[in-house]
């Protein structure tokens, strides 16, 4: 039987072997929330004897404890920053915090949001307030404020980028804290003789950090009207980035398999920007850093997470470097699995997919959910390219029951040779209309 690693590499080399790779918690968009997560573990009676540390207080994600990764049968464990949030180090003091439903985690001692009169918490730095989460605990921060939005400038832009210990800064840069961490996890993972997929989580955002920076709206509106000066940003953005990806890979050695990389490029129903635009602002960047990951770490696979309806772009993104595509968003226009199983299938794995998250696994039976794995993994999974992950995280109102479906679902239909109804072109045909609405869908169908 192969190691959970071995499970992995062979699934990204588009290789079968005893079942599809299972992940649940390797970065922060293919996780479970805190509050879902304390609930799962409640109800297995599994890792009782610590607290979960919440490395990501932004999103208010924790890290899976390993007692429970061996329980659901994961492939698949985090390496994360040593900054995950804020400008926050993980591998400091941690301190306990009281969740809303009475439950107790870690957080780093340094979390310290600020609860204003309606009960949401505040982020403030430079006494401003940059980001602001709701006090009911579901979900996590949305930034408030851009430094560079109204009159961004060359000087304004250099000012930012040479700054240190800020939000905006804090998880573009690496320090030798960071990188003395990392060697410290390397080290550990190799003591501890691991047998799993090890994800580091890079980020390295192109767009993204572009929108917390200079605004949502004025990033696009810079890119009509003054392209050079996005240019300029995006030329000095990305060598830090590439100084980053050298010394934080340098460090972690050989222990990394994947990296990851994101940045949200689609919406619901169309793409965030015309592609066009995409091709001239963007695409330069990420081609040059998935282009100095693949030719200096040939080791290191590489993960674009991208939200949305971006069928049209993912040719760019493969030519760019792209090797994992995460988390393939399948209820958005034009991204149908089967579709792009046969269109770019031998291109690119396809991390992602497994259980719809926006309707079924929120709102649907354990019967429901089973079905809607089922119907995903016998598209998807055939041939290898295929870990199996829920699209996006588990949010925290996610109930245990439901996510131990989804598991359990992923390990039953997952066992290779995968049982299918028809051939895949029958496939694309038979489910055109299930992936817009896969609850609605089974409700209709009367599957209970």
């Amino acid at each position: 039987m192969p190691t959970s690693r071995e499970r992995v590499l062979a699934a990204l080399r588009h290789e079968e072997t005893d079942r599809i790779p299972i992940d649940l918690g390797s970065h922060a968009s293919s996780t479970i929330a805190v509050l879902a997560y304390m609930k799962l573990r409640a109800e297995l009676d599994l890792a009782q004897d610590e607290l979960p540390k919440m490395y990501n207080t932004w999103g208010q994600y924790c890290d899976v404890q390993d007692e429970i990764l061996d329980h659901l049968g994961c492939d698949v464990i985090p390496l994360h920053r040593a900054v995950s949030s804020f400008s926050i180090y993980n591998d400091g003091e941690w301190k306990e915090r009281t969740l809303v439903d009475g439950s107790q985690c870690l957080v780093p001692a340094d979390f310290t949001p600020v609860q204003d009169g309606e009960g949401d918490w505040q982020w403030f730095e430079d006494d401003k307030m940059i980001a602001k989460m709701p006090g009911e605990g579901l979900h996590g921060f949305t930034l408030f404020w851009s430094p560079m939005q109204g009159e961004p400038t060359r000087e304004k832009i250099d000012s930012l980028l040479a700054s240190e210990g800020n939000n905006f800064i804090s998880r573009i840069k690496t320090s030798d804290r960071e990188v003395k961490y990392l060697k410290a996890e390397a080290a550990r993972l190799r003591k501890t003789n691991n047998t799993r997929a090890v994800l580091f989580q890079h980020g390295g955002t192109i767009l993204e950090n572009a929108q917390g920076i200079f605004g949502w709206d004025e990033i696009f509106v810079r890119c009509i009207t003054d392209p050079d000066l996005v240019h300029y940003f995006l030329t000095a953005l990305t060598e830090i980035h590439l100084d980053t990806l050298k010394r934080t890979l340098d460090a972690t050695g050989d222990v990394v398999d994947v990296i990851q990389f994101g940045d949200d490029l689609g919406m619901q129903s169309a793409l965030l920007m015309d592609p066009e635009m995409y091709r001239e602002m963007f695409l330069p960047y990420h081609r040059k850093m998935f282009t100095f990951v693949r030719e200096n770490y040939p080791h290191v696979h590489v993960m674009l997470h991208c939200d949305g309806a971006v069928f049209e772009l993912l040719p760019d993104m493969i030519e760019a470097g792209m090797q994992i595509f995460n988390p393939l968003q399948s209820d958005c226009a034009g991204m149908d699995p089967a579709r792009i199983k046969q269109v770019f299938g031998d291109r690119i794995t396809v991390w992602g997919a497994g259980s719809d998250t926006h309707g079924t696994l929120v709102r649907g039976t354990p019967g429901q959910i089973r079905e809607d794995v089922r119907r995903r993994v016998q598209v998807l999974a055939p041939g290898g390219g295929f870990v199996f992950n829920q699209i996006h995280n588990v949010l925290g109102d996610i109930p245990p029951e439901n996510v131990m479906a989804m598991i359990h679902a992923a390990h039953e239909f997952g066992q290779y040779p995968i049982q299918m109804e028809a051939p895949l072109e029958e496939l694309e045909k038979k489910y055109a209309r299930y992936w817009e609405e896969p609850w609605k869908t089974l409700q209709e169908e009367g599957i209970e």
